[in-house]
C-alpha cells in the first residue's frame, strides 16, 4: 500500500512539474488560407507548428518531398485540438481544429480544419502583406495555443528605434553583408557592385521589449547577394537583433514577427515569426533569449 501511495504521489509531482514547465503545450497559427482555384474563396484553418517537451520547443514534421508523405504525415499530428486564439498578450476566442486524413497540397502541411460556419477571431483588414508567397489578400495570422498561457511578460511592442540602436543595426547589416551587388534588371548581364552607404539601409519594421531588446527588418533597395544573380532574387529584408548591452545578432531573411507570448508559462516570452520567402512558408519560434529556435517550414510546390 505504501508503495502504491508513493508512486501515486510521485506521479502527481511529475505531472505538476510538467504542467508548470509548459511541457505538452502546442502552438499553432490560425490562418485565412486562399482558395486554390480561380473564384474559390478563402477558408479558416489552424496550422499545428510547435510543441514543448522536456528538451525545449520542437517543430512538427513539415517539409514533405512526395505526395505519399501528405497522407502518412498526418498520423504525427494531434487528431483534434481546442485552441485559444491570441494576440498581443490577450485571448480573442476559441476554435476547434481537426486534422484531416491527408493534406491535399505541400502547402497544407499541418493545417487543421475548423468545422462549422461560426465567425472566427480576426484582427484588422485583409492585406497582401499576410499572403506570403501567394500574394493573396488575407487577414493577419494569429497565434493559437492549446493551453491558457499567452501573456507577454517581456512586453514586445512596435517601436521607433533610437539613432544609437539604428546605427548598431546598420553596422550589423554591413558585417553580415560586406559585399553586395545591385540588381540592374538585366538577366544576362553581369551583376554590378553595390557600394552602399550605411544611411541607404532602412529600418522597415521594428519591435522592442520592456528590458531593452530590439529586433528590426532592414531593407536595401535593389540589393542582391553577388552569387545569387542567376536565381534572380533580391536580398530578403534580413532581421537583426540588438541586446540590451548593445551587442547584436543576425536572425534570418524573409521573416516577420507574428506575435510574442509566454506559451510555455516559464516567465519568458517566445517570439513567433512567419516565413515569407520564394516558394517557402512556415514559422520560426525563438526562445531562451534568442539562443534557441524551432523551425516549421514547408514548400508551395
Amino acid at each position: 500500500m505504501r508503495l502504491v501511495t508513493w508512486i501515486t504521489v510521485m506521479a502527481a509531482v511529475v505531472a505538476s512539474i510538467a504542467a508548470a514547465s509548459g511541457e505538452g503545450v502546442i502552438v499553432g497559427v490560425m490562418e485565412e488560407v486562399p482558395g486554390v482555384y480561380s473564384g474559390e474563396g478563402t477558408s479558416n484553418h489552424v496550422r499545428v507548428a510547435f510543441r514543448r517537451d522536456a528538451g525545449g520547443w520542437r517543430s512538427y514534421p513539415s517539409d514533405c518531398k512526395n505526395p505519399g508523405c501528405l497522407s502518412s504525415i498526418t498520423k504525427q499530428y494531434p487528431p483534434e485540438l481546442n485552441w485559444w486564439i491570441t494576440f498581443d498578450g490577450r485571448a480573442l476566442g476559441k476554435v476547434l481544429g481537426r486534422t484531416p486524413d491527408d493534406f491535399a497540397y505541400y502547402a497544407d502541411v499541418g493545417l487543421q480544419d475548423v468545422p462549422g460556419k461560426r465567425s472566427v477571431p480576426r484582427i484588422g483588414s485583409p492585406s497582401t502583406d499576410f499572403g506570403g508567397f501567394t500574394d493573396a489578400s488575407v487577414h493577419r495570422p494569429l497565434i493559437a495555443v492549446s493551453k491558457l498561457s499567452f501573456a507577454d511578460p517581456d512586453g514586445w511592442k512596435p517601436a521607433h528605434l533610437s539613432a544609437q540602436v539604428t546605427q548598431s543595426l546598420r553596422g550589423q547589416f554591413r558585417r553580415k553583408f560586406p559585399t553586395l551587388c545591385r540588381d540592374n534588371g538585366l538577366e544576362d548581364s553581369k551583376s554590378e557592385p553595390y557600394p552602399f552607404k550605411d544611411s541607404d539601409v532602412a529600418v522597415v519594421k521594428a519591435h522592442s521589449s520592456k528590458a531593452g531588446w530590439a529586433i528590426a527588418q532592414l531593407h536595401l533597395p535593389d540589393a542582391i547577394e553577388c552569387n545569387d544573380k542567376e536565381a534572380g532574387f533580391g536580398l530578403d529584408d534580413p532581421t537583426f537583433l540588438v541586446r540590451p548591452d548593445g551587442s547584436g545578432e543576425y536572425l534570418d531573411q524573409g521573416i516577420w514577427l507574428v506575435d510574442a507570448g509566454d506559451y510555455d508559462n516559464d516567465g519568458k516570452s517566445e517570439l513567433v515569426f512567419a516565413i515569407n520567402r520564394y516558394n517557402r512558408g512556415g514559422y520560426e519560434l525563438f526562445y531562451d533569449d534568442f539562443r534557441k529556435r524551432a523551425i516549421f517550414q514547408f514548400s508551395y510546390h
